[in-house]
Order: structure tokens, then C-alpha cells, then sequence
């Protein structure tokens, strides 16, 4: 596509909307049978492995003798390496198709855990174990693109009607990866040792990329034509000309940068505060994962029955906030029931925000660029991913209790602005209103 017609785009009318809505309904219609069961099921093996380790990272990193910060930074530093790589892989996924991606982006991650778990082997050198531990963050980050490939990969072979299902689906493939992942990571780090889960994990990804190779069909039929200006920094300016589609990411920036504050030290409050350990932590992630694959997978098509899409994705952010401060209290009173209720709480509300914000991002692009456009999206998630650990970290030592104050007032914020987005697009009748 020249720069010139993708400029075009970026003003289009509700009647192109039509146009491009109907353009991805005849893509949807044509995509291979099973092809969204199979996406669900590479997710959800590549996700186990990513549940394997996320919540032990910090105990890594605290045997190094790693500061608040540094443990913290472990996450920051993975985020700024997908920012770099995700939107180029987008595009990628655009040119060359999405299925090329998503295996580039699983073998990096097999590489990244075989040398996690080499690193648990150097405690004799803290400072080298430390930096391996880090090392491995990156070369797993730089090939991160499979969530914003597989976000477009449903985007292809899904409706504007059932695209929030779809999206819900692949949160269901996270909430599910989520819930056996931890699990399985603590019995083994408690059982075998703390570097099987990496090993495990990198096993899990290298079978993900197998399924991918063997048993996905490429879903992007489309292919730009206009070689030179494919991953030019251009082809991303028209989806910064659409008001709304901005407005979400900025939303989106917010949410994760909260959401993510909360994911970066809750193993280490948990340690502090309840003193649980790997195994301890890991059944926490359990509990959240099986909230996020209840709702994501069964309760999102109900509930987008009650009402719109905007609505939900107001009252998501909005249980999040509430969830954050029941959990604060658990500083003072050090009891499980207000730990589980904060826990439900706010993985309710990130349940349902997600796949409803993925759904009108998705609805507010051209569906010939959904890889560019979630490219995009995941990029602004990982910059939010980048400088939420970094201040969570730095008020951390300060006290515990402030990241969840921080996080709760940030999507509070967010769902401030949500509000006022949706009353906005209503009242000047835009496009993306309209799909609702």
C-alpha cells in the first residue's frame, strides 16, 4: 500500500467503515475450519510456559540478592525489548503473514528460558547470575511478538459481531495458561528444582512453534503490494489520525501501566507480607488465572448481550480500582479472605476490559492493517509495561502498600476517560460508536 492511500484511510466515513467491515466479514468467512480452536490451543501452550515462570522471577532474582528495583526492572527491561520488536513484527505479520511470526517469536522465547535456567546455576556469582537472569528477559522480549500476532491472527478470521468473542477467547487461552502454568511451575521449582521451570517452560514453547508450523493456516490473505514502503515509520502515522483509535491506546497505556505495577511486586508483597514462598505465590497466580478463564471464556458473550462494549470496558477498569483497595488492606490485617476478595476483584475487572478495548481497537482500524494496528497496541501496552514496574519498584521500598494506591488511582483514571470517550464518540455518531 502506498503512504498516500494509507493517509487516505485514516479519514475514512461510516460508509467506509461499512466497507472495511464488510471486506473482513468475506476474509472471516473464507478462514480454514478449526482455525480459532487451533489458535486457542498454541496460546494457551505457549502462555503455560509463560505461567511457569512469571511468578518466580522475583525469587530469582531476590537469590541473586537483587534489590526492590532491580527485581521489578526484571519486567521493565523484558517490555522495552518488545516495544522495539512488536510493531516491526506486526508489520511483519502484515507482509509476510502472521504464521512466520508467531514461530520467529516462540523459538525466541525457547532460547530465553534455556537460559534462565542455566543462570540458576550461578549463585557463586551473584552479579553474573543477576546478569544472565537479565540477558534472558531480553532475548525473550525481542522476539515477543506473539500476543499482537495472534491478537491480529483472530482479528482476520473473525466478524466486527464476534470479534469481542474471539478476543475473549484468546483471554481465555492466557487465564488458562495462567492457571496451570503457576501451578506447575511451583511444584517443580518445590519438588525437582528452581531451574525446572525454565527448562520446562522452554519445552512448552518449542512445542507451541510445532503446532504452529504443522497444524496453523496462514490467515492473512492480504500481502501489501508496494515493497518500499512496507516498514517504513509512516505506515504507522494514519492509525495516529483516528481520534478514537488514540484515545483507546492512551486508555490502554494507563490500564496496563496499573495493571502491571500490581504484577511486578505482588510476589514480592506476598513474600513480605503473608511470607509466602515460590510454591505459595504460584497458587495465588493460580486462583487469579482461573477468574480470568471463567470470564473470558464463558461470561464475555453474556455479558456483551446486557450491554455495549463501551460500557463494559468502563466498569472493567472500574472493579479493578475497587479490587486494589481490598487488597491494601491486607497490609494491616495480614488475612486470605481479603487477599481472595481484592485477588477476584480486580481479575473480574481486567477480564473484562481487555478483550472489549482489543474488540474497539480492532473495530477502529482498517481491517487490512489489524497487525499494524495490534502492533501498535501491544506497543503502547509495553511502554506502559516498561515505566509501571520502574516506579512500582521505586515506591516499593518506600512502602508496600503504595503501588496498589498508585495502580488503583491510575485506572481509576483510566476509566474516567473511558467514560467520557464513549459519551464523546455517541454524540459525533463516529464509526466506531455505531458498531455497537
Amino acid at each position: 500500500m502506498e503512504v498516500g492511500r494509507a493517509y487516505a484511510i485514516s479519514s475514512r466515513t461510516m460508509s467506509d467503515s461499512a466497507v472495511l467491515d464488510h471486506a473482513n466479514e468475506d476474509r472471516a468467512a473464507a478462514a480454514p475450519k478449526g482455525a480459532l480452536l487451533i489458535i486457542f490451543l498454541i496460546v494457551f501452550v505457549d502462555l503455560l510456559g509463560f505461567g511457569l515462570i512469571i511468578p518466580l522471577l522475583p525469587f530469582y532474582a531476590r537469590t541473586f540478592q537483587a534489590s526492590d528495583l532491580q527485581v521489578t526492572l526484571l519486567f521493565s527491561t523484558y517490555s522495552i525489548c518488545q516495544f522495539i520488536a512488536a510493531p516491526i513484527l506486526g508489520v511483519l505479520s502484515d507482509r509476510y503473514g502472521r504464521r512466520p511470526v508467531l514461530v520467529f517469536s516462540q523459538i525466541g522465547s525457547v532460547l530465553g528460558y534455556l537460559l534462565l535456567g542455566w543462570a540458576t546455576h550461578y549463585h557463586a556469582n551473584l552479579t553474573l547470575g543477576l546478569g544472565l537472569i537479565y540477558l534472558s528477559r531480553v532475548i525473550d522480549g525481542l522476539s515477543g511478538g506473539n500476543v499482537s500476532t495472534a491478537q491480529a491472527y483472530i482479528s482476520d478470521i473473525t466478524t466486527a459481531e464476534n470479534r469481542a468473542r474471539g478476543m475473549g477467547l484468546l483471554g481465555a487461552a492466557f487465564g488458562l495458561g495462567f492457571i496451570a502454568g503457576p501451578g506447575l511451575g511451583g511444584i517443580l521449582a518445590h519438588y525437582v528444582n528452581e531451574a525446572a521451570p525454565a527448562y520446562a517452560a522452554a519445552g512448552f514453547s518449542a512445542l507451541a512453534a510445532i503446532l504452529t508450523f504443522i497444524r496453523l493456516p496462514e490467515s492473512n490473505v492480504h500481502r501489501p503490494v508496494e515493497a518500499e514502503a512496507w516498514l517504513h515509520p509512516r505506515v504507522f502515522l494514519p492509525l495516529l489520525k483516528r481520534p478514537v483509535l488514540v484515545q483507546l491506546n492512551a486508555i490502554w497505556f494507563c490500564s496496563m501501566a496499573a495493571y502491571v505495577m500490581i504484577d511486578s511486586t505482588i510476589a514480592i508483597y506476598l513474600n513480605d507480607i503473608f511470607k509466602y514462598q515460590a510454591k505459595d505465590v504460584a497458587w495465588y497466580f493460580v486462583f487469579v488465572g482461573i477468574i480470568i478463564a471463567v470470564v473470558q471464556g464463558g461470561l464475555i458473550r453474556p455479558l456483551m448481550k446486557r450491554g455495549s462494549e463501551w460500557v463494559w470496558c468502563i466498569v472493567g477498569p472500574i472493579m479493578v480500582a475497587a479490587g486494589y483497595l481490598i487488597t491494601v488492606m491486607s497490609a494491616w490485617q495480614a488475612q486470605a479472605w481479603i487477599l481472595i476478595a481484592g485477588g477476584a476483584t480486580y481479575a473480574v475487572g481486567r477480564s473484562i476490559q481487555q478483550p472489549t478495548i482489543q474488540s474497539l481497537v480492532s473495530k477502529s482500524s482498517d481491517p487490512r492493517e489489524q497487525g499494524t494496528t495490534f502492533g501498535l497496541f501491544q506497543g503502547t501496552g509495553t511502554i506502559a509495561r516498561v515505566i509501571g514496574p520502574i516506579i512500582a519498584g521505586a515506591i516499593y521500598s518506600r512502602h508496600v502498600t503504595a503501588p496498589l494506591f498508585t495502580a488503583a488511582a491510575v485506572v481509576a483514571l483510566a476509566a474516567g476517560w473511558t467514560i467520557a470517550l464513549g459519551a464523546r464518540s455517541r454524540m459525533t455518531g463516529s464509526p466506531e460508536s455505531h458498531d455497537q
